[in-house]
Order: C-alpha cells, then sequence, then structure tokens
C-alpha cells in the first residue's frame, strides 16, 4: 500500500513539473498566447440600405471571432437627406453607444433611447458639421441627440413607406427595450454604420 501511494505521489510530482517546464516554454517561446483573453464585448452593424441592424458579442469590428446574438428590422435616417451619420465622413472608425435613457412620455422615442456619441449642435444642420453626404452638408432639420430609439406603439414608423428618422435608428418598442435591458453604456459598445 506504502509503495503504491508513493508510486502515485511521484507520478503527480513528475506530472507537474512537466506541466510546469511546459509554461515556462509556452510563455518563452510565444509570449502573445500568454496575453489575457479580452472580455467579449456587445456591438453593432447597421446597414442603412437594408434597414438591418446586428447585434453581436465578441471582439468589436471582427464578426469571425463573435456571435450574432440578434438581426434588428429598424428603419434609418431619411438616405440623402438627414441620414444616420457615416463616422467615416468624419474621420471616425465607429460611434459609440454612450448612454440610455428612459423615453416613456416622449411620442418619438418612447419607450427608450440609447444614446450615440454623433456629434451635435444647438443651431443647423444640428449633427456633424462637415458632413457632405447630401448634395454638400446635410441638414437633421430637428435638435436633439442621435441614438437608438423605440417608436411609441407606432407600427407605421417602421413601414416601408415611411422614408425615416432625423438620423436615428428606430426600432420596434420590444426590441429596444431588450437593448435598454441588456446594455451596460459603461462598457465601450461599439456602432458600426455601413451603406449597404
Amino acid at each position: 500500500m506504502k509503495n503504491r501511494l508513493s508510486s502515485i505521489i511521484k507520478l503527480f510530482v513528475v506530472i507537474g513539473v512537466f506541466a510546469l517546464v511546459a509554461l515556462v516554454v509556452r510563455k518563452e517561446f510565444f509570449p502573445e498566447t500568454m496575453q489575457t483573453q479580452e472580455k467579449p464585448k456587445y456591438w453593432f452593424v447597421l446597414h442603412r440600405a437594408s434597414e438591418k441592424e446586428e447585434l453581436f458579442l465578441g471582439t468589436p469590428g471582427d464578426e469571425s471571432r463573435s456571435i450574432r446574438l440578434k438581426t434588428f428590422k429598424i428603419k434609418p435616417g431619411v438616405p440623402g437627406n438627414k441620414p444616420t451619420p457615416l463616422p467615416e465622413l468624419i474621420g471616425r472608425e465607429y460611434w459609440l453607444l454612450i448612454a440610455k435613457h428612459e423615453a416613456f412620455d416622449n411620442p418619438e422615442t418612447a419607450p427608450y433611447f440609447l444614446e450615440l456619441d454623433v456629434p451635435i449642435s444647438e443651431n443647423e444642420p444640428y449633427g456633424p458639421e462637415p458632413y457632405l453626404e447630401c448634395d454638400g452638408q446635410c441638414n437633421w432639420q430637428l435638435p436633439g441627440l442621435f441614438g437608438l430609439h423605440g417608436i411609441a406603439s407606432d407600427e407605421s414608423k417602421l413601414s416601408s413607406t415611411n422614408t425615416g428618422s432625423s438620423g436615428c435608428v428606430r426600432h420596434t418598442d420590444a426590441d429596444i427595450t431588450y437593448l435598454y435591458n441588456l446594455l451596460d453604456t459603461s462598457q465601450e459598445i461599439r456602432y458600426y454604420v455601413r451603406t449597404d
């Protein structure tokens, strides 16, 4: 019995030594693999022309290293007039989702509003300037924040006959409620915008 116990202990010691040597070798010759794995993050891609928005969890901007959690049918800003702004037209790669607000009393955005860090102004054009996508500078015609919001139970705001919002991205009330409850805007949440 003592011999058997002694053999088991020796075996564990040998396995431990081999594991330690393997770890040292791996760290010395492959230091990049020893970096801590980045925590998965939520991120979005808006497809303006196809009126579709995708929510991912993983490495922002890399679909091959992310999981598509959900695809939303949305209504973006009015093309060529009051579009949902493209970040690259002001030298950015993406917008950030920076805050979320209850909007129960707002007939345009109820029940929730998720704010993007798109530049705004108190005077016309009320958005990024210069922003030359509308046969010149776009004018969003209404002051306020850019972001994702609900439709206050008015399904016609998502219909094919509706031209779109003033730069924001409309969602069904159920979808914006899902996003409001899911996302923590104290974490980085990237929002990519594509023209397709």
